[in-house]
């Protein structure tokens, strides 16, 4: 915990803090700040805390504290000194933080970006250095450093400041502009297994339960690659308590039980699996399940049972499903490999200028009003140096899990372009990224050829 000293006035001070003010302030949404009674709850912003709410403020005595006892909040304190702490300030400048004052770090940042609109990342990068640490809490100016470094081929720095961007949009509750972000960590570093529990932790809050899953399987791969089936099951049980029916999280659970060599504990499992898949109509994952449960008790009443409603259901659907699953995936690849072959983008009209993943209140003066700049892209080589940078990380992927990312690339890109199109990616962030994105596709070709 930190440690402040305090005078009489901060005491004051203090008592004169409403919570919902100073948190609203600090950039949390209303959906974020849970209330009961005279208790606030909160993820926690110190330790970031992305899956439960550790954070109890009291709105009558003015205080706070976190239930994680690893966490530098643990003792808790004065509602004031959590913003001190939330700042990493001193207490005299809580007030400056909290309702401002004239910010030195936007100038620098202006000037960082006057330099990368003349292709000067080098002379950029010690002003968007400066501005990050002058306003560390300021993810808009850390998500442009994070995307000059990734220009100058810093892929694990920026991978980082991105992180840390990620981490403080999902605490606050922003999490659109988090998925954003983590659009593009996935692609930095698609074995990143941080990032994956933590994008399946963002999905379940999105009431995505279908899409946690999928980050949850890289997780779970990962772990039982490296032997470590508690890991694994940690992992899942996450899952299970941010979304109790969630089919397939009880599927990995079955196939961590299996590998430990527990298969009553994998069989219950499986058809527990099973059994939800088949109440949200997925018939080709309960399938899936079923068969597992079926090798480890063929003779079960209740695996017969679910097998023949899956028969049941499978007449019905499976033709039509099947048909217009095949044709979504179709178009959805077509539209990306259109949009990464494309030499700019489409001008589109500009959206007011929103504090978001990549943007500033600097650039919104310089871009024309009624339209967005068109992204002039290049094209990438086999020897460019991003190419190297995405093989790297191949080496780790199997054949299945490589075709897996290819295809979560395909539905990431429109949640990217989107994010230009509504004006919160600057030209040139736009640029690097769908570059990246190029790169990884040249990757994956080369990696397949061998």
């Amino acid at each position: 915990m930190y440690r402040f000293e305090l005078k009489d006035s901060d005491y004051s001070f203090n008592a004169s803090l409403d919570p919902f003010v100073v948190l609203k302030r600090m950039g949390f949404t209303e959906a974020s700040i849970y209330q009961e009674g005279n208790i606030i709850r909160i993820h926690c912003p110190i330790h970031r805390d992305l899956v439960r709410k550790s954070m109890i403020i009291d709105t009558e005595e003015k205080t706070f504290k976190c239930q994680y006892s690893q966490c530098d909040a643990y003792e808790g304190g004065l509602l004031i000194e959590l913003v001190a702490m939330y700042y990493d300030c001193d207490i005299e400048e809580v007030t400056k933080n909290l309702f401002g004052e004239e910010d030195k770090s936007t100038d620098l940042l202006f000037r960082g970006e006057m330099y990368i609109n003349k292709g000067m990342h080098e002379e950029a990068l010690p002003y968007l250095e400066q501005a990050v640490q002058m306003d560390p809490r300021n993810e808009v100016t850390r998500c442009k450093l994070a995307a000059l470094m990734l220009e100058l081929g810093r892929k694990d720095d920026a991978y980082r400041e991105y992180l840390a961007a990620a981490e403080s949009y999902a605490v606050r509750g922003e999490l659109d502009k988090t998925l954003s972000i983590y659009n593009i960590l996935i692609v930095l570093q698609p074995g990143a297994v941080k990032a994956r529990k933590e994008l399946s932790y963002l999905f379940s809050r999105m009431g995505r339960p279908d899409a946690a899953a999928e980050q949850l399987k890289w997780v779970v791969d990962f772990y039982m690659k490296y032997g470590q089936i508690k890991g694994a099951q940690e992992a899942i049980n996450t899952i299970l308590e941010l979304d109790a029916d969630n089919g397939m999280a009880y599927f990995l659970m079955g196939l961590t039980h299996k590998e430990a060599g527990k298969k009553g504990q994998a069989a219950d499992a499986f058809e527990k699996g099973a059994e939800l898949l088949l109440l949200s109509r997925e018939l080709h994952r309960a399938n899936i399940v079923l068969e597992e449960a079926r090798e480890l008790r063929p003779g079960s009443t209740k695996v017969q049972e679910l097998t023949r409603e899956w028969e049941k259901l499978a007449e019905e659907l499976a033709a039509v499903q099947h048909s217009e699953a095949e044709e979504e995936e179709d178009a959805d690849a077509n539209n990306f490999i259109n949009w990464l072959e494309q030499a700019d983008l489409p001008e589109v009209p500009a959206a007011p200028a929103t504090p978001a993943p990549g943007s500033a209140v600097a650039n919104a003066d310089s871009q024309p009003s009624g339209t967005v700049p068109k992204v002039e892209t290049s094209e990438i080589s086999p020897e460019d140096r991003r190419v190297a940078l995405c093989l790297s990380d191949m080496r780790e992927l199997t054949p299945d899990q490589l075709e897996k990312m290819r295809q979560q690339l395909i539905g990431m890109f429109t949640d990217v372009r989107k994010t230009y199109e509504d004006g919160l990616l600057a030209e040139w962030e736009m640029r690097t990224i769908k570059d990246f994105y190029k790169a990884f596709c040249v990757a994956v070709d080369q990696y397949r050829r061998g």
